[in-house]
């Protein structure tokens, strides 16, 4: 009897324990993502988050740029995504309920400003009454501004408008536009084109404005459920090990991903910097949970570059960017 008795509450605390486990999983995630050319679509493509989660339905949706990122974030409409430097500073200044756990990507020439040829612009100056189209809350928005103030020139001396890249294209082979600062592959068709390469995201990385995509999650799926941000990140990481170890196989799911000719593909890899995520825990990137890094005084100089072109109502202060990024998932993953 007291056999039975023993197995019986051992069958019980098991049953007990699984539907607690069963509880702590959420039915589904939503991973919102940007087409870009990064190691997300690796992970995308090869299935790694699902097989780091299974039972869980994942769902990607795609999504335009920035802005839209922080409006599907400000929705509710993902648990995971991705965003760059200046739409991190903005949706953590007005409050979004996010944290920044791992480094995507760092940006060089896969994001750059495309000028009409015909439109012999030589100079930023020369942009001076012509339409230059960015995705707005974008780090290719905040590059142009940057740019232009680095030089003096005023916006307003020129018509700026706010385009996806996808629209940018139309826009550009329509010709309604006379220069866009925006990324690959719509980049890729323009320069195809009417378009020469006036300016690169790696250009102003070395004049002091280095742009990034950090991975993030929302606050209350971190809250409920942190084995699978963990989870998430571990996925995230095999992807870049994939992108760093395996480039030809790599490019040929870039080339998929956004229907591109392979040799493009290869190209666009190089204007994309992967960060193995050992390295992201360093001074360079987001530091550790002891002591953050350099990535708090990106976003802090972004911050305030963008209060003073009132585009932003305050700086946060370096406490709020530092407790913003949370390393302790990454420093799971990887000891």
């Amino acid at each position: 009897m007291k056999t039975f008795a023993l197995s019986a509450v051992t069958a019980l605390g098991l049953s007990i324990g699984a539907v607690q486990a069963q509880a702590d999983a959420p039915e589904e995630v939503t991973i919102g993502y940007l087409n870009m050319v990064n190691a997300q679509l690796v992970t995308k493509s090869l299935g790694l988050v699902q097989e780091e989660m299974p039972g869980v339905e994942i769902n990607y949706i795609n999504v335009g740029g920035g802005g839209d990122m922080l409006r599907a974030i400000a929705a509710e409409q993902v648990d995971f995504g991705g965003l760059g430097n200046p739409p991190t500073a903005i949706g953590v200044t007005r409050g979004l309920p996010i944290q920044g756990i791992m480094v995507l990507n760092m940006l060089d020439y896969v994001e750059a400003m495309a000028v009409r040829t015909s439109a012999d612009i030589k100079s930023l100056e020369d942009l001076k009454g012509k339409t230059i189209a960015a995705p707005f809350g974008s780090t290719t928005h905040y590059l142009l501004l940057n740019a232009l103030n680095d030089e003096g020139i005023d916006p307003a001396s020129m018509k700026i408008i706010d385009l996806r890249p996808n629209d940018i294209a139309q826009a550009w082979f329509r010709g309604d536009i006379d220069a866009a600062w925006f990324w690959e592959p719509a980049l890729g068709r323009v320069l195809e084109g009417d378009a020469n390469l006036f300016m690169t995201s790696g250009i102003m990385a070395e004049r002091g404005y280095p742009t990034w995509d950090v991975g993030v999650v929302m606050n209350e799926f971190a809250e409920k459920y942190p084995d699978y941000v963990e989870k998430f990140v571990r996925a995230e990481c095999k992807g870049i090990e994939f992108w760093l170890n395996n480039p030809a196989e790599t490019a040929e799911i870039i080339a998929k991903e956004l229907q591109l000719e392979l040799r493009d593909a290869e190209r666009m890899m190089k204007g994309t910097k992967m960060v193995p995520c050992d390295e992201q825990l360093t001074a360079e990137y987001i530091g550790d949970s002891e002591k953050r890094g350099q990535f708090v005084d990106t976003l802090l100089s972004t911050s305030t570059f963008l209060h003073e072109q009132k585009r932003l109502p305050m700086v946060p202060s370096r406490e709020t960017f530092e407790n913003f990024l949370v390393p302790e998932y990454l420093e799971t993953v990887v000891e």
